[in-house]
């Protein structure tokens, strides 16, 4: 693995998007967001999941975006609502079965020989 000052600051860590200011309103939301579908994951997220946890949440961020100018009484694009919904959506459930798939310890010597009797008792 290469230096952590030769690698950009995304991949260190220290930043979750380049050239935006993190001291916005929307910035610490985005940031909120990504903390939270992380740790819903669990650890040792990989580039790809990362990748996918950022995506989801600028989803949620800007659908929360186009909710409050739905209560504010702006006309919003419903058509770009739903896409983004469901795209949110669908990022969202493959990181949660990914998140399944970790959390599930393999089947221990014993589990294997109990599923195997059950199986010979059925037939």
């Amino acid at each position: 693995m290469r230096c952590a000052t030769s690698r950009s600051k995304i991949s260190n860590g220290t930043r979750l998007l380049s050239n935006v200011d993190g001291r916005s309103r929307e910035a610490r939301r985005f940031r909120d967001l990504v903390a939270s579908f992380a740790a819903e994951i669990g650890i040792d997220l990989g580039e790809v999941e990362m990748g996918l946890v950022r995506q989801a949440a600028g989803l949620a961020l800007r659908a929360e975006q186009l909710q409050e100018a739905i209560v504010r009484g702006e006309h919003v694009d419903n058509d770009e609502l739903i896409r983004i919904s469901g795209t949110s959506r669908r990022i969202l459930s493959l990181l949660s079965e990914k998140a399944a798939k970790r959390k599930q310890p393999p089947p221990t010597l014993r589990d294997r020989l109990q599923q195997r009797a059950a199986e010979r008792a059925e037939a």
